[in-house]
C-alpha cells in the first residue's frame, strides 16, 4: 500500500509500500520511505530506498529474506553536501548508494 501525509504529518505504508510525508513529517515503510525538509525517512525490508529533504534523517535496515532479521542498518542527516537532499538512498554493503 502506499501512505501520504502533508506538513508534520505521519505516513506509515506496508510491505513493498510507498510512504510520503511533507516537512517536518515522518515516513515508514517497508519499500520506499520519503520526506521534506526536517523529516524522518525509515524505511526496513530488501532493496528499500529513503529520501528526505535537508536536515532530514534517514534510516534504512535490510533484511534477510528468509527470517527477517537486520543484516544492516544506517541513520545519516541529509546535509546537502555528503548526502544529498530530494535523492533516492538504498543500502549496499554497509553504506548509502544513490539510486537513479
Amino acid at each position: 500500500g502506499a501512505a501520504t501525509a502533508g506538513y508534520s504529518g505521519a505516513a506509515t505504508a506496508g510491505d513493498r509500500g510507498a510512504a510520503t510525508a511533507g516537512n517536518y513529517g515522518a515516513a515508514t515503510a517497508r519499500g520506499k520511505a520519503s520526506t521534506g525538509s526536517n523529516g524522518l525517512s525509515v524505511a526496513r525490508g530488501n532493496n528499500v530506498r529513503v529520501k528526505g529533504g535537508i536536515g532530514s534523517i534517514l534510516v534504512i535496515a535490510e533484511e534477510k529474506e528468509d527470517t527477517h532479521d537486520i543484516v544492516d542498518w544506517k541513520a545519516v542527516l541529509v546535509d546537502g553536501e555528503v548526502v544529498k537532499a530530494d535523492t533516492w538512498y538504498r543500502l549496499e554493503n554497509g553504506e548509502l548508494v544513490e539510486v537513479d
